[in-house]
């Protein structure tokens, strides 16, 4: 296989403004289905993004197109339900995050995912953004040294909770936080951090929606992360930050640009005075937001994953695992305690 049938389920804003605008660019995929119960919708983007036809019906689309691999992106329960509908017939499953409003539906997903050995991933798109992926490589550094703690901040607009029958979940507005943000820096943590151990948790609600989480996590491969979510902002923007034992930090500002810090150590005026050696590197003005902010990188990931019959990162496992981080912090606000994560939660 050198070329995959890629098929689309969801013509709404999402789709349509941060992951389809890849495609094109993504040769690998012959775009030959898209569909929407909304028929003008499936139809306006078959036409803006070049697929071969439009559909309003999931199993006619996967009859007649005969994919081999499918994109689901809508509310979380169409996640869950039309994805292991994908995966029964046989196609690999990219679908947004998160993958189910439930930790038992998250779980189902993965497990069909691992049973039917095709590939699954979740539309986590940070840790393949291109400022990400640099400050990764910058930590892998020998100069570097061990990777000893990750901070990540995350600062969104205030989330209320979901609205009955919006696929959503239930109406909790802490559940509907992680479901909406609270992901993308719990995935971006876990992806430094490993498999997370345990956790403590504090939050303070102010006016309205408005939040704040403040979250200490230990991992098992012995680093320490702490999560800064902040739901209490007319707008978004977001930061991280990596310490390593090599006496060297590296920090990424809003997923555009990427500092690594080495301390005043380079020339001998350095060394008598107060100052910070450092590396830039700041974003081309010609890159596009899907582009920078990974979401392209992310499906190009998942056809090279599909060619090299590999396993896709962050897996429908992984999308599993973030959302029992995010109960473990939920539990541990409530509970006024340190909540440790067994491997047992974590198994699939």
């Amino acid at each position: 296989m050198s070329t995959i049938r890629l098929a689309v389920v969801g013509a709404g804003n999402q789709c349509t403004g941060q992951l389809m605008p890849a495609i094109p660019y993504l040769k690998v995929f012959d775009l030959v289905g898209i569909c929407d119960l909304q028929r003008e919708l499936a139809e306006r983007n078959a036409r803006n993004f070049g697929a071969r036809a439009a559909y309003t019906d999931v199993d006619t689309m996967l009859k007649e197109a005969k994919p081999d691999a499918c994109m689901v992106v809508g509310p979380p329960i169409i996640h869950e339900q039309i994805g292991l509908k994908v995966l029964e017939h046989g196609c690999h499953l990219f679908v947004e995050k998160p993958t189910s409003p439930t930790l038992e539906g998250a779980k189902k997903l993965a497990e069909l995912s691992v049973r039917k050995g095709l590939v699954g991933q979740v539309g986590h798109m940070m840790r393949h953004a291109a400022p990400v992926k640099i400050a990764a490589e910058f930590a892998q550094s020998e100069s570097f040294g061990k990777l000893l703690s990750i901070e990540s901040k995350y600062t969104t607009w205030p989330t209320g909770a979901a609205k009955p029958d919006s696929g959503w979940g239930d109406s909790d507005e802490d559940w509907t936080y992680m479901l909406v943000q609270g992901g993308h820096p719990i995935d971006l943590m876990r992806h430094f951090l490993g498999e997370v151990t345990r956790v403590a948790a504090f939050r303070s609600h102010g006016q309205g929606n408005t939040k704040v989480y403040s979250i200490t996590l230990e991992g098992a491969e012995g680093r320490v992360g702490f999560l800064n979510l902040q739901d209490s902002y007319n707008g978004w923007y977001t930061g991280l930050e990596l310490v390593g034992d090599g006496r060297a930090t590296v920090r990424v500002d809003d997923l555009g640009r990427v500092t690594l810090r080495t301390g005043e150590k380079t020339t001998p005026t350095e060394k008598s005075v107060w100052g910070h050696t450092q590396q830039t590197w700041e974003p081309h003005h010609i890159l596009t937001a899907w582009n920078r902010s990974g979401y392209g990188n992310q499906l190009q990931h998942f056809a090279d994953c599909i060619l090299a019959k590999k396993p896709a990162h962050p897996s429908l496992v992984d999308g599993y695992r973030n959302l029992v981080v995010a109960q473990a912090i939920l539990d541990s606000i409530k509970q006024r305690k340190v909540i440790d994560v067994p491997a047992a939660a974590l198994a699939v």
